[in-house]
């Protein structure tokens, strides 16, 4: 198992210096002044000035090993539009406001859509599992762009339940987090329902059964636990995919979270600023796999033996 943990760690650092590479590579061969309409008034001395400011009259293979430097030593690098701001300083700013919405979201989605895939699994083809199904059909056709204004406006305007705005308090979480996690909640839902109709079909748990165990340990001790499984397989990028897509959400309920600096970054070319928000969104990615790839060998035993094994 150690020998497998150490390979994924490896395997971990080759992809994050890849993704690195190639997004530098990228953002040195946009078009365009990364400076934008900043360099329409200098003199072309001024402007040579402000690039070697920047390191930018440097090589291209010389701008990468200073930029690989810097980046070990956890330096993503100065806004470009933001000359006073560096990436790190943004993202510690509003990264705990996209954390939190997520962190809410992730909640809400695991503890409904399992519940929901649970009961539509012990009632199978009865009305409880028709209408577990139904609302997880619901949540994969509504979009969050969609959920979102109609939860603002309604629940939050009409009946006035929570707050439709702003971030402010505990109340002003709900209504965001739950447009972001309906989606999810009807992923993990119909996977649950499924994962659970497999494992009671199993012949151990008719020969639990046959042995005289009740319902409820046949479902706590056997039933719920094998059907997890793959539902663990999938939370680690799944609640990154929350984080990296509250952009819209955000946006709707007033978040002071990160997705706007990224889309702003990008409407502007700031490159250090999407190089710095890319690297810091794959490695978020990177590491929940790496993560999630390592609990999954620990929750089954049968895979934590054959790992060791290789």
């Amino acid at each position: 198992m150690l020998k497998y943990i150490l390979r994924r760690f490896l395997y971990m650092l080759l992809t994050l210096w890849l993704i690195v590479t190639v997004t530098f590579v990228l953002m040195k061969n946009l078009p365009g002044d990364p400076f934008g309409e900043m360099t329409l008034k200098m003199t072309p001395q001024q402007k040579q000035i402000l690039y070697e400011q920047y390191g930018l009259d440097k090589p291209v293979w010389e701008q990468y090993l200073i930029y690989m430097k810097n980046l070990l030593q956890g330096d993503l690098g100065v806004s470009y539009q933001y000359p006073s701001t560096t990436v790190v300083e943004k993202i510690a700013q509003a990264f705990p406001a996209s954390l939190e919405l997520g962190i809410w979201a992730i909640a809400i989605a695991v503890i409904v859509g399992l519940t929901l895939g649970t009961i539509a699994a012990l009632n199978h083809n009865k009305p409880a599992d028709y209408l577990a199904m139904i609302t997880a059909i619901a949540g994969v056709s509504i979009p969050s762009f969609v959920l979102g204004p109609l939860l603002s406006y309604y629940v939050g305007l009409k009946l006035g339940w929570f707050p439709p705005g702003l971030w402010n308090g505990w109340e002003s979480r709900v209504l965001p987090a739950v447009a972001l996690s309906f989606g999810t909640i009807a992923i993990l839902a119909r996977l649950m329902r499924t994962t659970m109709l497999d494992v009671l079909g199993q012949d151990y748990i008719k020969t639990a059964k046959a042995k005289g165990l009740s319902r409820t340990a046949i479902i706590t001790k056997h039933t719920f636990r094998n059907a997890m499984l793959p539902i663990v397989t999938i939370l680690g990028p799944t609640f990154v995919n929350i984080i990296t897509g509250t952009l819209v959400v955000e946006q709707i309920f007033s978040v002071p979270g990160l997705g706007k600096h990224f889309v702003q970054s990008v409407q502007t070319s700031d490159y250090t600023m999407i190089t710095g928000l890319t690297i810091f969104y794959a490695t978020i990615l990177i590491v929940a796999l790496f993560i999630t790839d390592i609990l999954y060998g620990f929750i089954d035993p049968r895979i934590r033996l054959a790992r060791g094994k290789s």
